[in-house]
């Protein structure tokens, strides 16, 4: 299990870094969301006597937020974005992983610390060209409110929860009989041909008579509501707005750079191996005296951290940690580190991860760069710095100016920034920022909507501000029948042309099923046949709707055909003649194909299975949910 766990450390990384560092600039610091809260320690929940607080939960849904929002852009309705409508779901989440949490710490299960130090070091968001920063770590902790401590032990729990969940969902299975069935009804392939009778020719001839659109109008007036909507005027704030009119000087850049050369000592970095032997037992005593013999006699340090190192990550790699700066790995370890020189191995070192030998393998960057290599960077970072304390200043500003005022001109031109107007949107959101959950909930609440004030200052992230107001409005209401009558005359010409073709298409249809068939009545008729052999499940438009009918027809007799007809949402008709259907076959796919589907249903197996678990842990566990008013 441990080694079915290490394999998925890279699965174990990626989410990791998607959930604290992919989104860092959409999540921001924990000031933002202490403030915002009302108290980043109220508990929203506890499981088993571990609390779940509203800066977890906070954190837990901006995450979910920006996670949907990068797999599928703007295509997301934005009321699915909503704090109200993501809370739910991600407080269950959180409920879920902390009872598998405390169920894999209760079995017994642990994570080295030299295999959660390997993570760290290899995290691309503790990167910069491929190799471990400390600066990046330093800051990416501070922006997330973490300590180093803190965070690996975070990290150290969810490779813990992670070991756990692979140990049940890794050893689901799945029968070849499941396959079979499966490929059966998924792969099953029909032969049929089709003629369209199309109503393109018939509608400009069809006229509708103002009375039946009046009818139809009346008789369907649930079809055309249309919800509440309002428009609003918005200043927005982002430090970016500010940073195109700083201008840093080279004086100050060069200040800069000499203060990072007087630092840049504390900033070396050492490239690190390690053997690791785990325990303190006699069997892992005459282990470390068997590595150290082996040492003395001069045996490559790499072969022996393959066969005899318990950190079996690095081990593959020669016990090749990666880049240090100090502070990444225990204090023991770092000491022993330093005093190495290049190519030296250290004798044994006693962490709470074990004991480990560890060797030297490179100083990097133990000359500083130039001011050229470095000009560019200090002047974006100084200049971000400078239009970060304007965009904070501005913010600040922003409420006392927008307080209020008739319109929002004149504090926009305060601050040197414009006014922007949305279209109209409804309480599911719009496009751009009226798809933000709080934007809509500012633009619909009372005090803005009815008594026309200036909403309150929205920080929609660490970095983004925004305040609004309502310039239009319009309630809820069946469309006026001027907006939506050309809809409707082409919905009663679609279904009028239907009606006309529909007896055509019944003559074809028995003409063809008394034994002319559908390619002979189709050529007499000057129709076009379309043959389709082999032909599985799916597909799009009108190709897609022929398809899927063709799918719902009963199969015939052997020997025999089935037809039927029907109707498009076009308006065209189509008479389809089935003349085969053959079950999907395991048999027929290849082995490549086999694994690959015996292997899904198994990945399908094992999320059920590890669903099942979480329930039943769940439903064992002493949890309580806080309403809002509860955890004040």
């Amino acid at each position: 299990m441990l080694q079915s766990m290490r394999d998925n450390l890279k699965g174990t990384a990626a989410i990791i870094v998607a959930a604290f560092f992919g989104f860092i600039m959409v999540i921001g610091g924990i000031d933002f969301f202490t403030g915002a809260s009302g108290g980043s320690a109220d508990k929203v929940a506890e499981v088993n006597g571990e609390k779940i607080t509203q800066l977890d939960l906070q954190r837990a849904i901006q995450n979910r937020r920006a996670m949907i929002e990068s797999q599928y852009g703007e295509n997301v309705p934005s009321d699915l974005l909503t704090d109200e409508q993501l809370r739910g779901p991600v407080l269950q989440q959180l409920v879920n992983s902390a009872v598998m949490r405390q169920a894999a710490l209760d079995s017994g299960m642990a994570m080295s610390t030299g295999a959660v130090d390997k993570e760290i070091v290899q995290m691309p968001g503790f990167q910069v060209n491929g190799q471990f920063d400390q600066q990046m770590f330093r800051e990416g902790l501070r922006r997330m409110g973490y300590s180093p401590a803190g965070f690996r032990q975070l990290l150290e729990q969810e490779m813990v929860m992670q070991q756990f969940i692979s140990s049940v969902s890794d050893t689901a299975f799945s029968t070849r009989t499941d396959a079979e069935n499966i490929v059966a009804v998924s792969m099953e392939e029909r032969d049929f041909d089709y003629v369209t009778l199309s109503a393109s020719p018939l509608l400009e001839g069809i006229e509708i008579a103002d009375e039946e659109v009046d009818a139809f109008y009346s008789e369907n007036q649930a079809s055309f509501q249309r919800p509440e909507q309002v428009a609003i005027e918005y200043i927005e704030l982002t430090p970016e707005q500010f940073a195109e009119n700083i201008d840093i000087s080279e004086q100050d850049v060069r200040a800069q750079y000499e203060q990072e050369v007087q630092n840049f000592e504390a900033n070396v970095r050492r490239h690190a191996a390690h053997i690791l032997v785990e325990g303190d037992d006699e069997a892992a005593q005459a282990k470390i005296a068997e590595v150290q013999a082996k040492l003395n006699e001069g045996e490559s340090f790499e072969a022996l951290a393959k066969q005899y190192s318990d950190d079996i990550v690095s081990s593959e790699e020669g016990g090749d940690l990666g880049f240090t700066s100090g502070d990444v790995f225990p204090e023991a370890f770092e000491d022993a580190l330093a005093e190495l020189q290049v190519g030296e191995v250290s004798g044994p070192v006693q962490t709470d991860g074990g004991t480990h030998f560890i060797k030297l393998i490179e100083i990097a960057d133990a000359e500083p760069p130039t001011f050229e290599e470095r000009k560019a960077a200090i002047s974006s970072r100084l200049r971000n710095a400078a239009a970060e304390r304007e965009f904070v200043d501005a913010v600040s500003r922003l409420g006392d100016l927008a307080y209020n005022a008739e319109t929002l001109a004149a504090p926009a031109e305060e601050l040197g920034v414009s006014v922007q107007k949305s279209a109209l949107f409804s309480r599911q959101g719009g496009s751009g920022i009226t798809g933000e959950g709080q934007v809509i909930s500012a633009a619909f609440a009372p005090e803005v909507l009815e008594d026309g004030n200036t909403s309150d200052v929205l920080n929609l992230t660490e970095n983004h501000a925004v305040v609004l107001r309502v310039v239009e409005h319009k309630p809820a209401g069946v469309k006026p029948l001027e907006e939506v009558k050309a809809e409707i005359v082409q919905q009663l010409k679609r279904e009028k042309a239907s009606e006309q073709l529909a007896s055509k298409a019944e003559q074809i249809r028995e003409q063809a099923a008394a034994g002319e068939g559908l390619a002979s009545v189709a050529e007499t008729e000057g129709l076009t046949l379309e043959t389709s052999d082999k032909t599985r499940r799916g597909g799009f438009g009108a190709r897609g709707e022929v398809v899927s009918k063709v799918f719902a027809m009963n199969e015939p007799r052997p020997g025999a055909r089935t037809l039927e007809q029907f109707a498009l949402p076009s308006g065209d008709v189509v008479v389809v003649q089935l003349r085969a259907v053959r079950a999907g076959d395991l048999a027929r796919q290849s082995k490549e194909q086999r694994d690959a589907l015996l292997q899904q249903l198994a990945s399908m197996q094992g999320s059920a299975e590890l669903a099942a678990v979480q329930q039943f842990l769940a439903g064992k566990a002493d949890v309580e949910i806080f309403r809002a008013e509860q955890a004040q």
